[in-house]
């Protein structure tokens, strides 16, 4: 009986990380770099936005949309940092580091990600630089905490 519900339990739990790997998952977000999109500067944990992370097609983030999706990828300078931002660019674009800066090519295989809030500087694109295609984690969908902010992300 014992080994019965450790099984189930085994089982339930590779369910769930496959899920979570493949499907999607909930993320939290933390600082105020995408408000008004997301709102991540409440000291509390249940006053910040909760956002799905679809792991869905993320490999090749288009153009056609491009400022409808935001993505979550690790951070180039530190690893074990995810950070949340917009796709702004793709592979080929031209794009500006700053203000009155030459314009460039984003490289094959990397996309150019911005924060909404343009008020601070923030740890994005114009800092870093392109960011590769293999970094992108997820897409947020939807904000689904807290409830007086239900609604997909555009």
């Amino acid at each position: 009986m014992l080994l019965r519900a450790l099984g189930r339990l085994t089982l339930g739990g590779c369910v769930v990380v496959t899920f979570f790997d493949r499907i999607g998952h909930p993320a939290c977000i933390q600082g105020s770099s995408m408000y008004p999109t997301l709102d991540g500067s409440s000291h509390s944990l249940w006053g910040r936005d909760i956002v799905w992370l679809s792991t869905l097609s993320i490999n090749n983030p288009t153009v056609g949309n491009i400022y409808t999706f935001i993505y979550t990828f690790r951070s180039p300078r530190d690893p074990d940092r995810v950070l949340i931002k917009r796709v702004t660019a793709v592979e080929g674009s031209l794009v500006r580091r700053k203000p009155n800066s030459e314009l460039f090519i984003v490289p094959e295989g990397s996309c150019w990600l911005t924060s909404d809030n343009e008020t601070e500087d923030f740890s994005d694109s114009q800092n870093f630089g392109p960011v590769s295609y293999g970094l992108v984690k997820g897409r947020a969908t939807h904000i689904i905490w807290p409830p007086s902010r239900w609604r997909s992300i555009k």
